[in-house]
Order: C-alpha cells, then sequence, then structure tokens
C-alpha cells in the first residue's frame, strides 16, 4: 500500500525532538528502523480495515489554518492563538475542557496511533500519505495531560501545515515555546485549544485578580478544571507571559506540593498499541463475517488466541458469524 522504507526515512529526516528539547545534537537517527517500520505496518493495516468497514476515511479539512495569515509569520504564538480559537469556533466547542480530544480529532479523518517512542523528549509525530490519509503518531508513555498536549500539537500541523503537509517527530518545548517557528505554533495553538485565554482569565480575576502574580491557588484551580496536570497548566501561563522563569521558581520553591506535582513517572506500556478506533473497525468486521479469526488475527499482529481474547471484549449479534463461532 506504501513504501514504507521511505516514509521511515521522511521522518527520521523530520525528526525535530533534539531541537525542541535544546540539546544542540538534533541527528535524524533517534528512531530506530524497526520502531518506525512496526509502527507504520500497523497503519498500513488500520487504512485497509477502515477501507473494508467505511470505504476509506472522509477527511474533514479545516478553513480556520486560512486565517493564521492575519499574523505575521514572525508571530508564531499569535498565529497559534488565533488557530485555536478559530478551530474551537468551527468545532462549536464550549467553553472548558475538549472532552474526548482524541475522538473528536478522529472524526476529522484522521488516524491516532499510540505507540511508546523510545526517549520521553518526544511528544508524537504527524505525516500525510494521499493513499492513508493524515496519520498523528501519538506518545503513549507519558502522562495523560503531556498525551493530550502532545495530540493537540499534532493535530496543529495538519491544520496549518499543509503546503505541503509537514513530516515531521516532534518534541516537548523546554519553555513557553520552542525556536523553531512551526513548532512554535504548533505548540502555542496546542495550548490555546486545550485551555483558551478567555477562562484562563475569568479564573485569574475571581482568584488572585486582574493582572496579579500568579498564584499556586490559580494553578491548582486550573489543572482541576480542565483536568491537565499542574505543568501542562504552567506551560500555558508561560505561553501567555503571566509568569516568567524567576517568578516560575519562587512560585515552586515556596510551594513543596506544585513542585512535587511536576515530577513525571515512568511508563511501561508496549512499544506500538492498538488504537481503540481500529479494534471496534476489525471487531466490527469480523462481526458482519466480513474477516475470520486467522484475518483479524492478521490485522492486529497477534496470534489467533490473542485475536480471540480482544474480539470477545465485543457483543455481536445474533446469528452473526462472530457469535456463532
Amino acid at each position: 500500500m506504501i513504501d514504507t522504507r521511505v516514509w521511515i526515512e521522511k521522518l527520521r529526516a523530520g525528526d525535530r525532538s533534539r531541537a525542541a528539547s535544546g540539546s544542540g545534537d538534533r541527528g535524524p537517527q533517534r528512531l530506530s528502523r524497526e520502531f518506525l517500520e512496526e509502527v507504520l505496518e500497523l497503519v498500513v493495516r488500520y487504512a485497509r480495515i477502515e477501507k473494508l468497514v467505511l470505504g476509506g476515511a472522509t477527511v474533514s479539512y479545516s478553513p480556520v489554518s486560512l486565517e493564521v495569515a492575519r499574523h505575521p509569520p514572525a508571530d508564531p504564538s499569535a498565529q497559534g492563538e488565533a488557530l485555536a480559537d478559530g478551530e474551537r469556533a468551527r468545532l462549536k466547542l464550549p467553553a472548558g475542557p475538549i472532552l474526548e480530544l482524541q475522538q473528536l480529532i478522529e472524526r476529522q479523518g484522521i488516524k491516532v496511533v499510540p505507540c511508546l517512542f523510545p526517549g520521553p523528549e518526544y511528544c508524537g509525530g504527524f505525516f500525510f500519505d494521499a493513499r492513508l490519509g493524515p496519520v498523528i503518531l501519538l506518545h503513549a508513555g507519558v502522562s495523560a495531560s503531556e498525551m493530550l498536549c502532545g495530540l493537540a500539537h499534532q493535530y496543529a500541523h495538519f491544520l496549518a501545515d499543509f503546503d505541503p503537509y509537514i513530516t515531521t517527530l516532534c518534541g516537548f518545548a523546554p519553555a513557553s515555546a520552542p525556536e523553531d517557528p512551526i513548532e512554535a505554533r504548533a505548540h502555542a495553538m496546542a495550548l490555546a485549544f486545550l485551555m483558551p485565554r478567555a477562562d484562563l482569565e475569568t479564573y485569574r480575576e475571581a482568584l488572585d485578580g486582574e493582572g496579579a502574580p500568579v498564584s499556586a491557588q490559580l494553578v491548582r484551580h486550573l489543572s482541576v478544571y480542565f483536568d491537565l496536570d499542574p505543568e501542562v497548566v504552567l506551560w500555558r501561563l508561560l505561553a501567555l507571559d503571566w509568569i516568567d522563569a524567576v517568578a516560575l521558581r519562587f512560585l515552586l520553591a515556596a510551594h513543596d506540593e506544585l513542585a512535587g506535582s511536576l515530577r513525571r513517572q515512568p511508563a511501561t506500556p508496549p512499544a506500538v498499541l492498538l488504537p481503540d478506533r481500529f479494534v471496534r473497525l476489525v471487531a466490527s468486521a469480523f462481526g458482519a463475517g466480513r474477516i475470520d479469526l486467522e484475518a483479524a488475527a492478521a490485522y492486529f499482529g497477534t496470534d489467533r488466541d490473542r485475536a480471540e481474547t480482544i474480539l470477545g471484549q465485543f457483543e455481536y449479534e445474533e446469528g452473526s458469524a462472530a457469535a456463532d463461532s
């Protein structure tokens, strides 16, 4: 369906993780061929089952990205804010946190594939192929908040970096924004998409007063309200220039519990995870008798026993081949 060797080289060449981490060593050889090959093979199987069950994917292209041209390229932060506000309006999202962000993005025709990148500096990746459509690679080995932030970051690449579409592996920004303007725009869009400025201003005025220094109370309230880790909340406040590095150090020094909440826990999921939507599509095809257990195992990349266990989580209509098996 695609030449995985070509896409392996494109993704490795588009590795921006080291630039984002500030290490200065951004050679494109960090991710192994074996890892990327496994990921891409899953993407190909995902596209095949999608075509079998749904006839293919319909991608919703947003006109909002054209509006970012109102802001000069030298101002990626303003571009990201405008992109986030426009997309929230287009999708008719209410104030507050976005519920089920992954499902929302999948409904735009984008495949989201969770996998465990070999380093915590990665937030994910994005590429577009004419036969596969847009694909987001999501780092499943970080906190839930960082995963959401990474997902929104890659969605920003889909929205804004389309002429031509970008092929990239991205890293988490070290502070308010990375130096690369493309990454800075995606970073700003992700944070503004997850935490709109208007909501933040309402909370700040109520808790601290307009223009007052950021308090630990504000960070905790925003963390609960948006269901995001304090660290991600602080990324947003840094991006808004509501707090700087000096004030942040003082804030964390004065509040041990807040500083302690920033420590990340290691994750140990498998290298590549089966996307929920992909699993449901395979189960749908199996339940309708369009594929047998052997074919389902091939889609899952596992053996018959494991495939049977996965498919056994679903209920099938009486009289279907799956229900009778």
